[in-house]
């Protein structure tokens, strides 16, 4: 673990009293496990990729705004958006991801901020992972933002697993802010390069987790 992240553990951990946080961090970082984990520990959790799937569906306005804004060869033949198509055109090419992110971030935002709103009426714990988070200038909404981090070696080891082409996995890479800029901007780091149980153990090191 570099010694910028496990630094960030002990000497500031959040504020015990912070209950609306923004989980971000890097491409194939592990936020997703990490934001399980909570959601089994009695958090809302709500996963903005999971909003960008419902919106993507037949039935609603994003495909068709979509095709009108990329082609109809967007689509699959079920009607739903094709990410993998256009994600190999949004990731090579920074204008179509601006106008992609003009279409996406406004949706997704009107779906977390009212969650966001009613949870920090009622005093609940509510996380959103937003892996854009400092990217669309979101993460200043939320008490606190927490960036799940890992080495560089172990981000392409875990998107080679999944499938994504070298070319691919720098373009994503290149798509977002280093890492590092968002671990430096943290409220807190979460290290998760090792073994789920050494992560597991920082988790519940954070107050009123």
């Amino acid at each position: 673990m570099p010694e910028t992240s496990i630094g960030r553990l002990a000497p500031f951990m959040p504020d015990s009293t912070a209950h609306l946080i923004c989980l971000t961090g890097g491409v194939a970082t592990g936020k997703s496990r990490v934001a399980q984990w909570f959601a089994s520990r009695g958090w809302q959790v709500l996963c903005s990729d999971e909003i960008v799937h419902h919106l993507y569906e037949p039935g609603q306005p994003l495909p068709a705004e979509i095709t009108s804004a990329f082609g109809p060869g967007m689509m699959t033949s079920e009607g739903r958006v094709d990410r993998k198509k256009l994600g190999s055109i949004v990731f090579s090419d920074p204008a179509a991801l601006q106008r992609l992110n003009a279409l996406v971030h406004p949706r997704v935002r009107n779906v977390w901020k009212q969650q966001l709103d009613d949870a920090a009426r009622q005093g609940r714990k509510f996380m959103t992972v937003i892996p854009l988070a400092y990217e669309a200038d979101v993460a200043r909404e939320f008490q606190q933002a927490w960036v799940v981090g890992c080495s560089a070696a172990e981000q392409t080891k875990r998107m080679r697993e999944r499938g994504i082409e070298d070319s691919q996995i720098e373009r994503r890479l290149a798509s977002q802010w280093p890492l590092q800029k968002k671990m430096d901007r943290a409220d807190l780091v979460i290290w998760n390069s090792g073994p789920w149980l050494v992560t597991e153990e920082q988790l519940k090191l954070i107050p009123n987790a």
